[in-house]
C-alpha cells in the first residue's frame, strides 16, 4: 500500500562526498592516517540528501525532484546515476568549465565532524532553472537549500513567494553562507511555511544567542514552523504561542552527518501523508509532534551508518519508533 502522496521537488546545491569516519586521529604535518572504515564515495548535499531519502522512506518514483547544477566532470556521471537509480526525477543544470562540488568529511571517534567544501558549480545555479523545474514538476510540496548558491541565494525568497502564491507548501533549509552576510535570506523567511536550521545556524540568522528568543524572531519574521536541531538534546520548536521540546533517539552514532536532512526528509514525509486530509494551515499541535517524531527518528537512523543517507530506510524508522516513540511523546515538553 502507497502511504506518499505529495509530489516534493528539492532544490539547492548537490555535492559529491568523501567521507573518511571512524578515524583515530587527524594527521598532523607529514603524518598519515589510515581510515578503518575505509573511505566512502557517497552523494550529498541537503537536497540531494533529502531526495534519496524520501525515495528509502517510501516515496514512489516521479513523486520526489531534485533540481541543481553539477560540473562537466566524471562526478557528474556518478551523481546522476545514483539519482536516477533511486527514482528521482533529476532537473540537472550542466555548468560548462566547472566541477561537480566536492566535501571531505573527516570524522574522529569522539568528536565533531570536519567539513572541507569546494562549492563548485553550485555557485552558478540560475534561478531560471530551478523556476523551470517547478513549472514543469508541479509539486505539493518544495524544499530548497541555499547559502552557496553565488547570486541565486539573493533570489531564494522570489521562488518561495511564487509557491505560496500557488498553494505550495514551502521548506526553507540553510547552510552557513559562502561570500555574504546571513541577512540574505531575511526576505525569503515570510515565505517559509517550515524552516530547519541547527542552534549555531539560528543565532547567526537571528543575532540572538537564545534559543527560545531566536524561534520568536523567525515566527515574527514570518515562518509559519520553525524546527531547530539541538544535537543530542533533539529538537525545539514554536508552535503558535508553545515552545516545543522533544528530546532525541538514543541510538550507537557512526556518522552524524546528514542527520538534519534526514529530519526534514521525514517532517516531509510525514507531511506528505497529512497535506491530503488537510491544509498546512489546519495542522494541529499534535500533527506537528507527530512530524518532529518521525523526522527525528529519520535522523537517528541515519547516523547509525556512514554516509549521509545509507541508514534512512523505512522499516529502521518504524522500529525506532515502535521501541522508543512512547518515551519521547512522554518526555516532550510543551511549555506556553
Amino acid at each position: 500500500m502507497r502511504f506518499f502522496m505529495a509530489k516534493v521537488l528539492n532544490a539547492g546545491f548537490l555535492c559529491v562526498d568523501f567521507i573518511a569516519a571512524q578515524l583515530p586521529a587527524i594527521p598532523g604535518p607529514g603524518e598519515i592516517v589510515y581510515a578503518p572504515a575505509g573511505i566512502k564515495l557517497r552523494i550529498g548535499g541537503h537536497p540531494a540528501n533529502v531526495s534519496v531519502d524520501l525515495m528509502q522512506l517510501g516515496a514512489g518514483r516521479g513523486d520526489v525532484g531534485l533540481a541543481c547544477a553539477v560540473g562537466d566532470d566524471v562526478l557528474r556521471d556518478f551523481a546522476v546515476r545514483v539519482l536516477e537509480e533511486k527514482g528521482i526525477v533529476v532537473f540537472l543544470q550542466e555548468v560548462e568549465g566547472e566541477e561537480t562540488s566536492k566535501t571531505l568529511t573527516l570524522i574522529v571517534e569522539g568528536e565533531d565532524r570536519r567539513f572541507i567544501n569546494d562549492p563548485g558549480a553550485n555557485q552558478y545555479l540560475s534561478f531560471s532553472h530551478v523556476l523551470g523545474a517547478l513549472e514543469k514538476f508541479k509539486p505539493e510540496i518544495f524544499y530548497i537549500a541555499s547559502g552557496i548558491l553565488g547570486d541565486f541565494d539573493f533570489k531564494v525568497w522570489e521562488l518561495l513567494r511564487y509557491c505560496k502564491e500557488r498553494g505550495i507548501v514551502t521548506v526553507l533549509d540553510l547552510v552557513k553562507p559562502v561570500g555574504k552576510s546571513w541577512s540574505y535570506i531575511h526576505p525569503a523567511l515570510r515565505f517559509a511555511d517550515i524552516m530547519h536550521c541547527n542552534v549555531l545556524e539560528l543565532k547567526g540568522l537571528s543575532g540572538l544567542a537564545s534559543v527560545e528568543e531566536g524561534l520568536k524572531w523567525l515566527i515574527n519574521m514570518g515562518v509559519k514552523l520553525p524546527v531547530v536541531s539541538n544535537g543530542e538534546k533533539g529538537v525545539i520548536s514554536l508552535c503558535g504561542d508553545k515552545i516545543v521540546r522533544q528530546p532525541a533517539f538514543k541510538v550507537s552514532v557512526v556518522d552524524p552527518s546528514g542527520a538534519g536532512d534526514a529530519l526534514c526528509a521525514g517532517i516531509i514525509f510525514k507531511l506528505s501523508e497529512t497535506l491530503p486530509r488537510k491544509r498546512f494551515e489546519e495542522i494541529s499541535l499534535e500533527d506537528i509532534l507527530e512530524l518532529l517524531l518521525f523526522g527525528q527518528a529519520a535522523g537517528a537512523a541515519c547516523v547509525e551508518k556512514i554516509g549521509t543517507t545509507p541508514g534512512v530506510t523505512a522499516e529502521r524508522v518504524r522500529s525506532l519508533i515502535e521501541e522508543q516513540g512512547e518515551r519521547i511523546r512522554r518526555s516532550t515538553l510543551i511549555e506556553g
